[in-house]
């Protein structure tokens, strides 16, 4: 009777440390990492066209041309989704922004294979891998990831003029998803004041289909990719036009053709 009980014990114990297991590496799966997400080299839906959420922001990144250089586009190639009227309208603190992106599967080494938009970056002067990741590319990226991708150099050894590849993270739909009609997993930071919730009524999707996508244990400055079928039109505020920058001082970002 005791050998049968312990038996009884033995697989009540085993079961539950197996689901256990199951549900632990599910939880990890879901949690967004903080060199990169992992892809599959083959996966056909690579690379693709998607799109990053950004915020203008001061003092730099207050005009398309800016934000338009730091990810190498040009000015219409975001004024356009984000439905901006012109190229060259100012922009106001926080306007929010669809800046398009080509994401690709990177295999870096044989442990890292990861999903991001390859954006070259030139070190200025106080530049660190944290500062650029955190204050121009507003958490899209993180340092340990610009890290990886970058193994030459050394992150207290930085001079100005180093360029550098920042991994901006994005992913592209699978087939399931096309198949389901989602065409873009939009890169999107959820910042403190947020919540699954309100990012699925900005995007007018419904808060299942994020956590679907991302798990549910996302936490601010953490990068989810947003599943729509097209980009929901953004609110843009009426902003005065400015007078046009001296020829010293433009900036244009790149051909207004691409």
């Amino acid at each position: 009777m005791r050998n049968k009980s312990q038996c009884l014990s033995f697989s009540f114990l085993f079961f539950f440390f197996f689901f256990f297991f199951l549900f632990s590496c599910h939880q990890s799966q879901a949690q967004p990492s903080t060199t990169g997400y992992t892809c599959s080299a083959n996966q056909t839906t690579y690379p693709c066209r998607t799109y990053a959420f950004y915020r203008a922001s001061a003092p730099d990144f207050l005009d398309l041309a800016s934000i338009a250089d730091l990810f190498s586009v040009s000015r219409r190639m975001i004024s356009e989704p984000s439905n901006i009227s012109s190229p060259s309208s100012p922009l106001i603190q926080n306007q929010p922004l669809f800046v398009p992106i080509t994401c690709s599967c990177n295999t870096l080494n044989p442990s890292h294979t990861i999903s991001f938009a390859n954006l070259s970056y030139t070190i200025k002067s106080g530049d660190t891998f944290y500062s650029v990741s955190t204050n121009n590319y507003q958490n899209l990226t993180t340092y340990q990831s610009v890290e990886v991708v970058n193994p030459a150099f050394v992150p207290t050894k930085l001079e100005v003029g180093d360029v550098l590849i920042f991994p901006v993270f994005c992913k592209c739909p699978d087939q399931t998803q096309l198949r389901n009609r989602v065409n873009y997993l939009v890169s999107y930071v959820l910042q403190p004041s947020e919540n699954l919730s309100s990012v699925a009524s900005r995007f007018g999707i419904e808060t299942q289909a994020i956590i679907d996508v991302n798990g549910n244990n996302i936490r601010p400055f953490d990068t989810l990719f947003v599943p729509v079928a097209r980009l929901p039109e953004l609110k843009q505020p009426a902003v005065a036009p400015s007078p046009p920058p001296s020829r010293k001082t433009e900036r244009n970002g790149v051909c207004e053709s691409m």
